[in-house]
């Protein structure tokens, strides 16, 4: 794996951060800016624009500004560890505990309650009026008074952190790309017109949940806050029913819980956007790694498991190298010189089918029931034990007759001293079978197998993950496959074609199986809209891929080497009946 300090990945990608920061904070003031016109309303057009004029202008508002490029920043920072790492397995439910209660998730946590606090504090200051200060002078007694609907609103402000931070699950980011590349700004729009309506709803459910909990515990923070500042109250508490239930305080309620969630929601989607911009790589000259170049190769980025969002810029612009830039193809399907050996197809076509056998073998993997792999393990040991002791004898050896005939060694004390640490070896696996048998039957009993078990949901959800990657080299190797039969002088391409069939149906295969088993049935049974849509997208992929070989390749068939098992297979694509 190459480092990302080595290479020029570490410049693209925090420039890419430090964009999405500064349109995020950019987009914010714009939407602070809507909001100070909006709370100002009045049919007095000339004095309504000259307040919220002098507001926009005002230090108060400066300082917000730098207070919430801190505040996005700080969260930049979070975005960072999410999408520049690889999402972690959980194996079962006190495995996610677990990693809920990490120092690293509680600080992210503790941070999206600060800033919800932040965020509210700031607008209620900005916006002035009845809900701008704790305090506020009497008008029946003499005295200071408490105004309880501001730190309603405050507190309100520190639940939307809690609440959002509860709901959303930050470490298993999906990397969604754009079907068809467009302008940022057009992404932006869609984006915020698309999640709109599930964050109002969101929002809605929030000040329902901190409305209900401020009804039956108001009372104890008003008391503790009297107890803490010497001020008296002249009005009914908040917390009665005809009070809380005010159509104007649910509104700023309301309000605030959707600003936040809509401020955290943008800036995850800015992030996105700029992360998941398209980037052309160039191909190393000499065909071969290099460890000096500065520059990163597109084989290298293809490589770079570890950093998941260079990997999906590799194979993304594998993609449109082979559907869209025949140039680029062009290099691609060259010899490099001295040598006439295509490194680059070779590389490449070498990463994309790595790539489709280990989803492969992760989902045969997961279908595979326990019953079988208890058998396979027994197997296994009891072969390790036996070829010791019976050692068997072979007339050849590497296809030579011996000229030497075997003679039985004679017993010695040597033998005592070579059976010690078989028998060692004896005891461990005796032990360990009987571990395993233990933690078998603990989690034969169905409360330890709900909290420790592992669960076959997370394994498939946590393979599809890389679903992206798996189309994106699916379609990359179908398509240079076709466009070889025309543009590929040197031949290439041809040798590997035999090979990209074979993986492609092992890969339908396989999902094919997972369509038909229990574990997905359950799992689309649970409304999961992220595996439905990843689970469709790949099995039309897949199918696309083989067509566009089978349909170019067809009057070749009987020319690429295939086994009969495997042209069998490929009869329903050249009948049209997949």
């Amino acid at each position: 794996m190459i480092e990302i300090d080595k290479k020029d990945c570490k410049k693209l990608l925090t420039r890419r951060m430090l964009l999405a920061v500064v349109s995020s904070i950019t987009l914010q003031f714009f939407l602070v800016c809507c909001l100070i016109l909006f709370t100002n309303l009045s049919t007095d057009y000339v004095h309504w624009l000259q307040n919220t004029w002098r507001t926009v202008i005002s230090l108060r508002m400066w300082i917000y500004l730098g207070i919430l490029a801190a505040v996005i920043s700080l969260q930049g920072v979070f975005c960072s560890k999410i999408y520049l790492h690889n999402p972690p397995y959980y194996k079962s439910r006190f495995a996610k505990l677990c990693a809920t209660l990490t120092v690293q998730n509680l600080s992210l946590k503790a941070s999206y309650i600060v800033m919800g606090g932040i965020l509210t504090w700031s607008h209620l200051s900005l916006k002035g009026g009845m809900y701008s200060s704790l305090t506020a002078d009497c008008s029946i007694i003499y005295g200071t008074c408490l105004v309880e609907e501001y730190y309603f609103l405050l507190f309100s402000g520190l639940w939307s952190g809690l609440y959002f931070s509860v709901k959303t699950n930050d470490s298993m980011k999906y990397f969604r790309f754009p079907i068809i590349t467009q302008f940022k700004f057009f992404r932006l729009r869609q984006g915020i017109y698309a999640m709109l309506p599930n964050l109002m709803i969101s929002s809605m459910w929030s000040a329902v949940y901190y409305m209900t909990i401020y009804y039956f515990l108001g009372s104890y923070c008003r008391a503790a806050l009297l107890s803490m500042i010497s001020i008296q109250t002249e009005v009914e508490p908040l917390d009665n029913m005809s009070r809380l239930l005010n159509l104007t305080l649910i509104l700023h309620l309301w309000l605030h819980q959707f600003i936040f969630i809509l401020t955290i929601s943008s800036t995850y989607l800015l992030f996105e956007i700029y992360l998941t911009e398209w980037i052309s790589f160039k191909f190393s000259s000499s065909g071969v790694y290099n460890g000096d170049a500065s520059e990163l190769t597109l084989i290298e980025a293809l490589a770079m498991d570890k950093i998941p969002i260079i990997q999906h810029l590799g194979y993304l612009d594998l993609v449109t190298l082979a559907q869209k830039e025949k140039m680029r193809r062009g290099i691609l399907f060259t010899l490099s010189q001295p040598g006439g050996h295509p490194y680059n197809w070779n590389c490449i076509v070498q990463k994309c089918i790595d790539l489709l056998k280990k989803f492969s073998s992760d989902f045969n993997a997961i279908s595979m029931k326990p019953q079988e792999q208890q058998f396979c393990y027994s197997t296994n040991v009891l072969t390790t034990r036996i070829a010791p002791v019976r050692p068997a004898q072979k007339e050849h050896i590497y296809h030579m007759r011996k000229l030497v005939p075997d003679v039985t060694p004679v017993p010695s004390i040597e033998v005592d001293t070579k059976e010690a640490p078989y028998s060692g070896m004896f005891i461990q696996k005796f032990i360990k079978q009987k571990r395993e048998a233990f933690v078998a039957y603990l989690l034969s009993k169905p409360l330890i197998n709900y909290i420790f078990g592992e669960q076959d949901d997370n394994k498939i959800r946590y393979v599809l993950l890389n679903g992206q990657l798996v189309i994106w080299a699916a379609e990359a190797i179908s398509s240079l496959s076709v466009f070889s039969l025309s543009e590929d002088s040197y031949g290439v391409v041809q040798k590997d074609v035999p090979n990209i069939i074979n993986t492609l149906l092992s890969v339908k295969q396989v999902l094919d199986k997972l369509q038909k088993s229990a574990v997905l049935a359950r799992k689309i049974q649970t409304d999961d809209k992220l595996t439905k849509e990843i689970c469709t997208s790949l099995r039309s992929a897949i199918k696309r891929s083989l067509y566009r070989i089978i349909t170019n390749f067809e009057p070749y068939v009987n020319d690429l080497s295939l086994e009969s098992l495997t042209i069998e297979q490929l009869q329903s694509f050249l009948n049209y009946k997949e």
